[in-house]
């Protein structure tokens, strides 16, 4: 090749390095058009040459030691990591309602049960993701006299199994009946464990909402049987709200929500009931939100502290594949470099250019790769443990 054409050559090789050209479409063209000119470039080892080589990288060298190093931090752990009650990522959600005939007692022009019945609702509602929600009724036949007991206290029906979620359906079943008669709390309960065995084997994930107003009046023991009910294979988690009971009531209702290893939560009135289930979605929301936030801010730290050194690592590598090269065409210009020099300086500029960019670039894919797995994850885990609630919900915490 003539002499002009190979320095005109070089000249195009360092412009398409400077603008990222491919090593093949570079580097390699160079090596293989001046290799028939100079077979003294073959050998690398050439102390001369490498000599030649070395002094241009002692001028013109970057050094990539001072590139930042890359993290991937986990994501920050959220302080409000439980909510009292409710399971980490609650997937069956049973209600369970008070039809006795005290449910009969009126607030504000409306009965009590029809201020339970609205609650539970809009709870049912506004609970997102993949947890069902199941509703079992008790103390929904018969009547307040004594020789209505048996019949009475035998009253606890699951009207809603879990299932996919029907809104319209699960409201019908919601208000489909009266109050009625007594109140059989223990064996509602002892029922609930046969509805969650019922609804497909499931080890965690299962809390119970339990509404009333009152004691147990059909001689049962709910505090024996919310205690069987956590301690099965099922594990359930047992909470109690007491809706305008009075202290006796209170007292054992309480005591139910301990054994049942839930917590007893008391409202005298419809804004207290709906304040108290909006409460309970507000937290589950926040923890949704700060899970989030923990995962996305964990990815864009890992993608940007390795984009960070990846850009460092090309930014010197071009830099200085550049300017070896650029130096080697003016010495041949000049005459100060022979053939073999020229042609093995550019071969190593490239090849030394190309092994520090490959393993940054894989190094900081696995890293994309890897974080993207993580967020995916950590959104999912958010997501199973609960969507985000409404504003609703969010507000209720001030209500």
């Amino acid at each position: 090749m003539p002499r002009n054409a190979r320095h005109l050559l070089a000249l195009v090789i360092a412009a398409c390095l400077s603008a990222g050209c491919s090593r093949s479409d570079t580097a390699d063209t160079a090596v293989s058009s001046a290799a028939p000119d100079a077979p003294a470039a073959a050998a690398t080892d050439d102390p001369a040459l490498r000599s030649y080589y070395d002094g241009l990288v002692a001028t013109h060298g970057e050094d990539i030691t001072t590139c930042p190093q890359a993290e991937s931090p986990d994501a920050q752990a959220c302080a409000d990591d439980t909510v009292a009650g409710m399971p980490a990522a609650p997937r069956r959600v049973l209600l369970m309602l008070d039809a006795s005939g005290s449910m009969a007692g009126r607030q504000g022009g409306e009965t009590k049960l029809v201020i339970a019945q609205d609650a539970l609702l809009d709870f049912a509602r506004r609970i997102e993701g993949d947890a069902q929600v199941a509703l079992r009724v008790y103390g929904h036949r018969g009547g307040n006299r004594e020789q209505d007991k048996p019949e009475s206290c035998r009253a606890t029906e699951l009207v809603q199994p879990f299932a996919p979620r029907d809104p319209a359906a699960f409201e019908t079943a919601v208000r489909a009946f009266q109050p009625s008669g007594f109140t059989p709390i223990a064996a509602s309960l002892q029922a609930a464990a046969r509805d969650f065995a019922d609804g497909g084997a499931n080890a965690d994930g299962n809390v119970v909402y339990l509404v009333s107003d009152g004691i147990e009046t059909c001689d049962g023991d709910p505090v024996a049987a919310a205690r069987a009910l956590r301690a099965g294979d099922i594990g359930v988690v047992v909470n109690v709200i007491g809706f305008d009971v009075d202290a006796q009531a209170e007292q054992q209702l309480r005591s139910v929500a301990e054994a049942g290893g839930g917590e007893y939560l008391a409202a005298q009135n419809r804004d207290d009931l709906t304040a108290l289930f909006n409460r309970r979605l507000a937290a589950i929301s926040a923890r949704f939100n700060c899970r989030i936030g923990a995962a996305s801010a964990s990815f864009n730290r890992t993608v940007g502290t390795h984009s960070t050194r990846l850009n460092c690592i090309v930014g010197k590598a071009v830099r200085e594949s550049n300017a070896v090269i650029g130096a080697a065409t003016t010495d041949r210009n000049a005459g100060r470099a022979t053939a073999a020099q020229f042609d093995y300086a550019i071969r190593q500029a490239s090849e030394k250019r190309e092994g520090l960019i490959r393993p940054a670039r894989a190094e900081y894919d696995a890293a994309v790769s890897g974080s993207s797995n993580a967020l995916e994850a950590g959104v999912d885990a958010a997501n199973a443990d609960r969507e985000a609630a409404t504003q609703d919900a969010r507000d209720g915490e001030t209500r």
